[in-house]
């Protein structure tokens, strides 16, 4: 038992600094800590913004009217919802009147497919053969008005076919669930730019219609119940990998988030790997472990120390762990786009590790998947099976 937590235990902080040494960079620069490279302008793609919308809040409003402003010559956009019934088909049409630049979609109810996909598809069929690129975005973040000549960057220099940006938190409380989404999505965050593995994320991302086209995108969205997770390996398996644009990072203000929103979102992002990627989620029994025995092993021990039932090495090895547990979390508390008191950001930090455990464990139970008032039954591969509506 000894041998296994120290190993246990000293891979778990070893992983843990090798993903805050690897996204370190990325994370940084997608703050506008680091400095932008000074490069030439690449020459203007025609290209379109397609922005799927459901529901018409404050955070959905402020979002879209920030992707709304991008500072390119002659992006067009399209905004898509589902139905005229949908609170975000109003607000979305008072909000581009008068522009000549975008155009308001309706879908129509998805039966194959995530809504999502059946709406960014809508707006790929309005497109036609003009744009030489697509740019994909979600309407719930923040956008800076370069993020499309950042995303388009690489495609129009021929670097890549498809590139990807990511979200930042900004927290504006201190509550664990906050704190923990903002975490999870650091990790993420930190994982963008090892090519090997990073998948493209549907709230950021660009692609040339010819790689579109070429690879067969619509024909797995059709049937899909994710966008970023289903593309990813679609191209990984022909040997295309995204390129990460760590400029093009998007701000996700929270505050006040529910437990059962955080548990939600969380076994929502596990679900899509469990679909699409199920080596990749079974092969994440392994992190689980090193997040859920290094911690319970040094609480029993020192539990047993202190009623006679163990030795007192473990308190010393216990004291060691936490030792090596807070230095992580104090790196990663660097990243944090808002200053931290250290109690509540070393529980937030510690918290995340539990949670992400459950909600993992929650996944081998479920075909199911809910998101925005919808139920889909879906199998692997992603593929929807049925629509259930809620």
């Amino acid at each position: 038992m000894k041998t296994l937590f120290v190993l246990s235990a000293l891979a778990e902080i070893a992983v843990l600094f090798a993903l805050y040494f690897a996204g370190r960079k990325h994370v940084l620069s997608g703050m506008r800590l680091q400095p932008p490279l000074d490069r030439p302008p690449a020459k203007p793609l025609r290209a379109a913004m397609i922005v799927p919308v459901t529901g018409d809040t404050p955070t959905v409003r402020n979002g879209l009217a920030s992707l709304l402003k991008q500072e390119y010559p002659g992006i067009r956009y399209v905004i898509v919802t589902r139905d005229e019934e949908d609170p975000a088909t109003d607000m979305v049409r008072a909000l581009i009147e008068g522009r000549e630049d975008a155009v308001l979609l309706t879908s129509g109810p998805a039966t194959t497919s995530g809504q999502k996909n059946h709406n960014l598809l809508a707006g790929v069929r309005h497109l036609g053969d003009w744009p030489e690129a697509y740019i994909f975005c979600d309407s719930s973040h923040l956008a800076k008005p370069d993020l499309a000549a950042l995303l388009l960057e690489p495609l129009a220099n021929e670097w890549a076919v498809i590139s990807g940006g990511f979200h930042r938190v900004i927290p504006r409380d201190t509550v664990i669930p906050t704190l923990g989404m903002l975490n999870v999505c650091l990790a993420l965050h930190c994982l963008q730019p090892i090519r090997a593995i990073t998948q493209p994320w549907g709230g950021a991302m660009a692609i040339t219609r010819e790689a579109f086209e070429e690879n067969g995108v619509a024909k797995v969205w059709a049937h899909n119940i994710v966008d970023d997770f289903s593309m990813g390996p679609l191209l990984a398996k022909k040997r295309i990998r995204t390129w990460p644009v760590a400029d093009a990072c998007l701000d996700t203000p929270l505050k006040a988030v529910k437990w059962k929103l955080w548990e939600d979102w969380l076994t929502r992002q596990l679900l899509y790997l469990k679909f699409c990627t199920p080596e990749m989620w079974l092969g994440a029994l392994a992190v689980v472990w090193l997040f859920l025995f290094p911690p319970l092993a040094a609480l029993g021990g020192v539990l047993g120390a202190l009623l006679g039932c163990a030795g007192w090495w473990w308190l010393g090895a216990a004291l060691a762990y936490a030792g090596g547990f807070t230095a992580v979390g104090m790196a990663f508390r660097n990243f944090s786009p808002r200053p931290m008191p250290l109690w509540h950001w070393m529980l937030g930090f510690f918290t995340t590790f539990l949670v992400t455990s459950w909600c993992y464990l929650r996944t081998w139970t479920t075909f199911t998947m809910s998101w925005r008032g919808i139920s889909y039954k879906v199998t692997w591969g992603g593929r929807v099976v049925k629509v259930l509506r809620s």
